[in-house]
């Protein structure tokens, strides 16, 4: 017999998370599916998850940095380590990074939680849904993730104030960052909270996009699922959704969906009968299981604008060699965004990315030497999501042109000022690198112009949702975790709204059948 679950979340980012979260506090029925394992952390010993699985951290670097690697170019994706921890996929036009593991991306981000820097995101997508109507969601997970703002006050190593080249860089303000920073500053101390949740404050040293092993940077799988789980929330590791299946029986049974998913702990295939289906598998996975789902499996149906409007949210990164004086691998992960003074570039955000995790790395001291003095470069503001997602012969392919996204010429032109402002340079990829794919299952007024609705929900498959970064309608030219996170609240309150109105009237209906025989026989 197979198992059934009225609410069944497929990815574990900050889409699936929070989802989980709210609908399990809401005492629904949640099982969650996640294709990557618990990462093995100081806040994850300390609650006592089993089945830990190392993070990219000194030799690890080499056997567990990469899980797969996928482009057009190839039949199947080349699976290096099923418990890896990125995802690297070469697209026509733009290459794409996505992690794997409970907790998403939330293990690879920078901690940033901001707004979009577009103004009234949210406004004119959807008559249903208003920025208005959002802005209580950023407001409650900036407050539940305890984020704020860096101040001088905190002594961060390397920021853009002490790092900018005698004013020649003006910082832009400091965004929120959900880290746990030092109560005195350079004296990072353990803290355990009343449950027994261990973690250490920032040693500004390794808290980057290898993860965080002291658990210093807030990530969701103990912030936000192992919470969920106390709920009844149920997960389930290392099991990768494969495919899913619209079921076309009795429209009266609850059940309206199969999920088929590969069990790499027990290398079994196995299958989940849902009533409710939530797709958050990050804004790369979540529309690959959709097309693949419909074009190659036969299982879903419909949705024409399915794969339009992708975009990298302008993403850039470069190799800055900056040859400094100072060790920049100390600080924060990343630091504010900045732009060069006096810039004509007005969309473009720069940050710079510390090099941090390489003294446990095997490597010739030499090159650990030099790659303190160096960092990474990192630019966006926000693409027009020109690209497309699509099925070609059972391939998966991503096509994107730089050209039709005005924003590169931006910051191809800030980054050579940066060059010739700064006396560095700086080495790129030919085609753009992102780690914030956008879009692929927007969201719009109707099936004409999107995929799903203000509820999240498929137009034309009901019970199917995507409350990932995938849904979201237009890059947010900012980091978008904040603003996934705030999507993904919005999904699961409407969802637990519709569930309660439901269970209201299968209450009351009950109740007047129970009441008929009586009223026939007075």
């Amino acid at each position: 017999m197979q198992r059934k679950v009225e609410v069944l979340i497929i990815g574990s980012g900050f889409g699936g998370a929070i989802a989980a979260r709210r609908l399990a506090e809401a005492g629904r029925d949640v099982l969650m599916l996640e294709r990557g394992p618990w990462r093995d952390t100081l806040p994850n010993r300390s609650l006592g998850i089993k089945n830990r699985v190392p993070l990219p951290q000194g030799i690890k670097a080499y056997t567990h940095g990469l899980r797969c690697i996928g482009s057009h170019r190839l039949k199947k994706d080349i699976v290096l380590n099923k418990r890896g921890f990125i995802e690297a996929y070469h697209g026509d036009g733009i290459n794409v990074i996505c992690s794997s593991g409970v907790g998403g991306g939330s293990h690879v981000y920078a901690g940033f939680m901001d707004r979009p820097l577009v103004p009234n995101y949210w406004d004119a997508r959807h008559p249903g849904l208003c920025n208005a109507d959002m802005e209580r969601y950023y407001e409650e997970l900036l407050s539940t993730y305890q984020a704020r703002p860096l101040t001088p006050q905190d002594q961060v190593p390397n920021s853009i104030e002490h790092t900018n080249y005698g004013g020649t860089l003006s910082c832009l303000g400091h965004p929120a960052v959900a880290f746990l920073i030092p109560e005195q500053p350079g004296q990072p101390q353990k803290r355990v909270d009343a449950n027994g949740l261990e973690r250490w404050e920032c040693d500004m040293k390794n808290n980057s996009f290898l993860g965080s092993p002291s658990g210093a940077k807030t990530t969701l799988d103990f912030s936000t699922l192992w919470p969920a789980m106390q709920k009844g929330l149920k997960i389930e590791a290392q099991c990768e959704v494969v495919g899913i299946r619209r079921l076309n029986g009795d429209p009266s049974q609850q059940m309206r969906y199969e999920v088929s998913f590969r069990n790499h702990n027990t290398n079994t295939h196995e299958r989940v009968l849902a009533e409710h289906v939530i797709l958050a598998a990050g804004g790369l996975g979540s529309v690959r299981l959709l097309l693949k789902s419909r074009d190659v499996n036969g299982g879903l149906a419909g949705m024409p604008r399915l794969g339009m409007r992708f975009g990298g949210n302008g993403d850039y990164f470069g190799l800055w060699k900056e040859n400094s004086s100072k060790d920049l691998s100390k600080g924060m992960p990343i630091g504010s965004p900045f732009r060069l003074k006096d810039s004509q570039n007005h969309s473009v955000l720069v940050l710079r990315a510390s090099i941090q995790g390489i003294d446990a790395i095997p490597m010739p001291p030499l090159l650990k030497g030099w790659l303190r003095k160096q960092s990474v470069i990192i630019a966006f503001g926000g693409d027009n999501n020109t690209g497309t997602m699509s099925m070609h012969n059972g391939r998966f392919r991503i096509a994107y042109k730089t050209g039709e996204n005005e924003i590169y010429d931006q910051i191809a032109n800030e980054v050579a000022n940066i060059e010739r402002a700064t006396s560095t340079k700086v080495y790129a990829p030919r085609n753009p690198v992102t780690v914030h794919p956008i879009g692929g299952a927007c969201l719009g007024a109707s099936i004409a112009d999107g995929v799903v609705g203000a509820n999240g929900e498929v137009f034309d498959n009901p019970g199917l949702y995507v409350a990932d970064a995938s849904a979201l309608p237009a890059s947010p030219g900012g980091a978008p975790s904040l603003t996934i996170a705030a999507w993904s609240a919005n999904v699961a309150d409407r969802l637990i709204a519709a569930l309660r109105e439901r269970d209201a009237h299968q209450a009351a209906s009950g109740s007047q059948a129970e009441s008929a025989p009586a009223r026939q026989g007075a």
